[in-house]
């Protein structure tokens, strides 16, 4: 129901009102009655530009009679900015008081006339008085009040208001890469300790050593213990005596620790040769043929090895310089190769990491949501940034737009110079994604100018500069605010590169406005590949508003 329309109920124990005149007197008097009821009054006659002036209305009404009051903009020329509540209060008479207030303002200076207004009570309509309203200028105090500079634009800070939804994919894929390089650490850490250069005799030494605490003999392992008895000599041989000692047979190995004596390399004596073969022939008999030896002898064997290792320790020349470089040497090449490849097990298990965490990513989010993650993604940064919301031109257009549109300047031919007044603000990503263009034309009055003209001029600009359009569409356009205007939109072709042949293709769309000699327009457009693209040019589309012109004046 509308709620400049009340209905008036009386108590139930109210008087009702007594005829006391005739008809005839009743029918003289009946206009002047109704001006009683109705009355209207102002607080103020004189106000400056953009203050307000109360206008109230009192209504009197009798039981069940509709009050009807003045609704929209009937108080022209000047503007309801605020509709009060209706009030009821009382009254003299058995009939009820309704009072309407409204809010009036005029951002014009001037006389003006509030026109009678019409309330309808019951079956009656009855008009107000008129008022007259002077509306002054606002006086400024160009003396004592300085004048100011335009504030430079100000760069806005980065929001960083959705870091929480990195760090949920940073700190799994930071911890899982930590505690695999402490492992890796870990694992070089014992593979250098154990890669420690030994020199052979103390190698030697350590393996009898190590095979007394087995306990071989007692369980009777015999081929295990001749094993490693027989090894220690081959080991120690291998390095200081003859390079082939692991890999020799019993038979050569002698024959080759026989030469080595004749030739006078090695000063070993005819029994420590002996000792040798007797050993290894035993060994071979323990290994080959499965022969225990005799009681007593697995220890005996044991002493000896021991000797011949310490016989063979003094019967070795000192070794020459040349040899003590060749075992830097090989030390530093196994340092150089244990580096290299704890750098490779490092790089690789970190890619196995990020390229494991990848899938988890695309398995759960999509392909294109990693993408945007890893690599970035500029017009999806400014589709869910923050957004400014500026006013461009006089009378002004009202954009929102991720960034702040800046102005630019407008070559105008010089038959058109003096005539119109044309202004710009524009922004655009890099590379041109996105495009966002503000203009205003102001032309003189009377000027039969036409838009679809306009429009056909301007895209026979751009297509003057590489820009084709393929298609293009035309509809009606209204803005939240109600502002009506033409929508001209399509897609083209850019050309990026002339000598290579490189286009680019895109849609595009032009919000056009016409009020008088002034057109307003919007231009934008986007990569018809890039969906945050398209989602920008809707959003700066929807939030277009104009601005009265009054409003601008002000």
């Amino acid at each position: 129901m509308n709620n400049n329309i009340t209905y008036i109920t009386t108590p139930k124990n109210a008087i009702l009102r007594a005829l006391s005149l005739v008809l005839l007197l009743f029918i003289s008097s009946l206009q002047v009655q109704a001006q009683d009821d109705v009355r209207a009054t102002i607080d103020s006659t004189s106000i400056l530009i953009g203050q307000q002036i109360n206008y109230t209305i009192e209504a009197l009404a009798n039981d069940g009679e509709a009050v009807i009051f003045p609704e929209g903009q009937t108080f022209s020329p000047l503007e309801v900015i605020e509709s009060y509540a209706i009030d009821t209060a009382s009254s003299t008479s058995a009939r009820m008081k309704l009072i309407k207030k409204y809010g009036l303002t005029q951002f014009d200076s001037g006389r003006y006339v509030i026109p009678k207004q019409k309330v309808i009570i019951g079956t009656r309509t009855v008009e107000t008085d008129t008022f007259l309203v002077e509306v002054n200028n606002v006086i400024l105090d160009t003396v004592n009040q300085g004048l100011y500079d335009i504030k430079p634009i100000i760069d806005l800070p980065r929001d960083y208001s959705n870091w929480w939804k990195y760090l949920l994919w940073i700190i799994p894929v930071v911890v899982a890469i930590s505690l695999f390089l402490w492992w890796l650490l870990r694992r070089n850490k014992k593979q250098k300790e154990a890669e420690q250069y030994i020199p052979p005799f103390e190698q030697a030494m350590a393996t009898l050593t190590a095979l007394d605490s087995k306990n071989l003999i007692a369980e009777a392992k015999y081929k295990e213990y001749y094993s490693v008895l027989t090894d220690a000599i081959r080991r120690y041989y291998e390095e200081k005596v003859y390079d082939r000692s692991m890999e020799s047979t019993t038979d050569e190995l002698i024959a080759r620790l026989e030469m080595e004596r004749d030739s006078g390399h090695i000063d070993f004596s005819k029994h420590t040769i002996a000792s040798i073969k007797d050993i290894f022939k035993r060994a071979d008999l323990v290994k080959f043929a499965r022969v225990n030896p005799p009681e007593g002898k697995a220890q005996a064997d044991r002493l000896a090895v021991e000797d011949i290792v310490k016989q063979t320790r003094e019967a070795l020349p000192p070794p020459t310089v040349e040899e003590l470089m060749m075992q830097e040497d090989y030390r530093e090449e196994l340092s150089r190769k244990r580096k290299r490849k704890l750098w490779l097990s490092g790089i690789g298990g970190i890619l196995a990491i990020l390229l494991l965490a990848t899938g988890i990513g695309i398995a759960i989010k999509g392909y294109s949501e990693v993408k945007d993650f890893v690599f970035g993604n500029m017009t999806r940064e400014l589709a869910e940034g923050n957004w400014i919301t500026s006013e461009y031109g006089i009378p002004s257009m009202v954009v929102s737009t991720p960034k702040v549109l800046t102005r630019q300047e407008v070559p105008l031919p010089p038959e058109a110079q003096g005539k119109i007044e044309a202004t710009a603000f524009g922004w655009q990503t890099f590379p041109a994604n996105v495009t966002i263009g503000v203009y205003q034309f102001k032309f003189p009055k009377g000027a039969d100018v036409k838009v679809e003209q306009l429009i056909s001029s301007q895209l026979a600009m751009f297509e003057a500069n590489g820009f084709s359009a393929d298609i293009l569409k035309s509809e009606k356009f209204a803005t939240p605010n109600g502002a009506e205007g033409i929508k001209t939109f399509g897609s083209g072709s850019q050309v990026i590169d002339q000598e290579k042949g490189t286009v680019d293709a895109g849609e595009y769309a032009f919000i056009t406005f016409q009020a008088e000699n002034v057109i307003q327009q919007l231009f934008i457009s986007w990569h018809d590949e890039d969906p945050y693209g398209k989602e920008i040019a809707e959003r700066v589309m929807q939030s277009i508003e104009l601005q009265a012109k009054e409003k601008e004046e002000k």
